[in-house]
């Protein structure tokens, strides 16, 4: 990695891979040097990320890190920012078994349908089973679009959800003292059968080719400490001041 440490770096955030425990993680390192992009009306996203579109501009781009901006996470595809920053090495992901992962998003949207549209209500309902569900086109293959035109090899870090706290280390960043950060396990999920996991790995083969090749450059940079650059965090007096100026915590989608 050549990147530098001041080079903005873009987070992409998958729905139920732990990205909103990444988030903290990310507020504690880096303060209100990080820039939440949540769509329009969630209270965190940054003001110059309300309005982001398909794809960012490169003046948007420009300003953030001219206001000191280091990270910018949330929910996007890498394809919204590549056109002004092609760098693959200044994007991070988070990846995360593709069955385990639909399977999470179907119960969040269970549990939480009244936000999340006609798909959620059809869930919430019992008119979109879990199969049907895998196969939507708004969930089939979800972490390989928001991989976007990039390879995964090339992504400055690639984060493996199961292996949170070694990806944590990969980074060199930690978890807020007295916060353990989690991979979204819902205990209460029931177990499907054979049948029905292998149902919906069929129906999502680029996100499994996708999570293959990212859990093998995970393994590989594990093996090669130091390999992974972060920007520089805050130090302890800049975080302390920091914590006056509160943020609103971004609603759980992991």
């Amino acid at each position: 990695m050549t990147r530098a440490s001041h080079d903005l770096i873009f987070s992409v955030h998958i729905p139920k891979t732990g990205g909103t425990s990444f988030a903290e993680v990310l507020r504690h390192a880096y303060g209100r040097r990080v820039a939440f992009a949540y769509g329009p009306h969630h209270a965190r996203t940054h003001p110059l990320l309300r309005e982001l579109g398909k794809k960012a501009d490169r003046a948007v781009v420009a300003q953030l890190a001219e206001e000191g901006v280091r990270v910018v996470h949330g929910h996007f595809s890498a394809s919204v920012f590549a056109d002004a920053v092609p760098d693959p090495s200044r994007y991070w992901i988070w990846l995360r078994e593709p069955v385990e992962r639909t399977i999470s998003h179907f119960h969040f949207f269970k549990d939480k349908h009244a936000a999340r549209g006609a798909l959620g209500t059809q869930v919430a309902a019992g008119t979109l089973p879990l199969t049907a569900f895998a196969a939507h086109p708004a969930i089939r293959n979800l972490q390989a679009r928001h991989v976007g035109p990039f390879a995964v090899s090339e992504f400055g870090f690639v984060g493996i959800t199961e292996h949170m706290t070694a990806g944590l280390r990969q980074l060199g960043l930690s978890a807020p003292v007295g916060r353990t950060p989690t991979a979204n396990v819902n205990r209460e999920k029931p177990e499907f059968d054979r049948q029905t996991r292998a149902a919906i790995a069929a129906e999502n083969i680029t996100d499994v080719a996708v999570y293959s090749e990212g859990l093998r450059v995970f393994l590989e940079r594990e093996r090669r400490p130091g390999s992974v650059r972060a920007p520089q965090t805050l130090g302890f007096v800049a975080r302390t001041l920091d914590r006056w100026r509160t943020v609103p915590a971004p609603e759980r989608t992991e």
